[in-house]
């Protein structure tokens, strides 16, 4: 990967394109390698066999880990839950409120979220249809990143916007019985420069939140928010699984928007095991070494409840709400 530290020269979109066809596998040429498929929704992450019903290939992506394991520590779920929601997804969860307004972010910045859906509006006052103050001031957010697209010298085009990749995983450490593959899909690609640092490529992935400068990680027992005021706490998960998917650095852009001091923030996360500077590259492999002790588990653990058909647990937090309204054991009592 051809990085620079110096301050990166302008650039034409012709002389992003040569340079990416050099450097960047898995742009729009994607499609030719076997690994790409159209955007869908919600596809499953699992392959059955038509004649046994077993897993025959499974794929992992950061939602899916998001899901069962945060920083080395195992949430609470229930297999059965996993395996229609997480896994084979033939019932979805509605979207929470905070997921729809950064699907509108996304799609008023780049023009389309992961699956290709486009949301052009949010929720109106009842009475007067106007804007509601967060409706507003996201996009107050959408203006700012125009403006940090122009200030950072970033290339926002539908061919590198959304791209799907699969890659096959192998675990160095054990064999597995079944194909593991990660995959996931990008925001965008695009060269970067801002006074700190400059890539000739890399993966952008843009974020929404309430509030850029949180310093701790709130959690309800099934999922962690992301402490962006505190990043070097952060789950590594994400950025060291598209650096394999990906092969290229990998740099959130969190635009906020709370009521007073909105704004936004870059952070490029260190994921190059053979970055010249050796302390990064030594974090850098430290993070990966994490990636693949949580993948194994991933793996392993879906696996396991294959072999024991799936069982449900019921869990007071898993089942409070819990989609699946006809599973047998939802009503049972838990001990507190």
């Amino acid at each position: 990967m051809n990085r620079s530290s110096e301050p990166f020269p302008l650039n034409t979109f012709e002389e992003f394109v040569e340079l990416s066809d050099q450097i960047i596998p898995v742009s729009w040429k994607i499609a030719q390698d076997g690994n790409s498929q159209p955007a869908h929704a919600y596809p499953p992450k699992i392959t059955l066999s038509p004649i046994t019903g077993k897993i025959r290939e499974l794929r992992i992506s950061k939602s899916l880990v998001r899901h069962l394991i945060y920083k080395g520590e195992p949430y609470p779920v229930c297999p059965y839950k996993v395996y229609h929601c997480q896994l084979l997804r033939d019932i979805i969860t509605a979207p929470s409120e905070s997921m729809v307004k950064g699907l509108y972010f996304e799609s008023r910045c780049i023009g389309s979220s992961a699956g290709g859906e486009i949301i052009t509006d949010l929720t109106r006052h009842k009475k007067t249809g106007k804007k509601l103050s967060d409706h507003e001031r996201i996009d107050h957010a959408v203006e700012l990143f125009h403006q940090v697209v122009k200030d950072y010298q970033l290339i926002v085009d539908p061919h590198y916007t959304q791209i799907y990749r699969k890659r096959r995983w192998i675990d160095p450490a054990r064999q597995s019985h079944v194909p593991v593959y990660l995959d996931g899909t990008l925001d965008f690609i695009s060269p970067i420069a801002t006074p700190r640092y400059s890539f000739d490529a890399a993966t952008i992935d843009l974020k929404l939140t309430k509030d850029r400068d949180v310093t701790d990680s709130f959690s309800n027992g099934l999922f962690h928010s992301s402490p962006w005021g505190a990043p070097e706490r952060m789950d590594f998960i994400e950025a060291t699984m598209y650096r394999l998917l990906f092969e290229m650095p990998f740099v959130y852009l969190v635009f906020d928007f709370k009521k007073e001091n909105p704004g936004f923030k870059d952070i490029p996360i260190v994921t190059h095991v053979n970055d010249p500077d050796s302390g990064k590259a030594n974090l850098a492999q430290q993070r990966m070494n994490d990636l693949y002790t949580t993948l194994r588990w991933v793996s392993e653990s879906i696996f396991r409840w294959e072999a024991l058909r799936w069982p449900m647990e019921p869990d007071t937090l898993v089942c409070a709400k819990c989609v699946i309204l006809d599973c047998p054991s939802r009503e049972e009592r838990i001990e507190i």
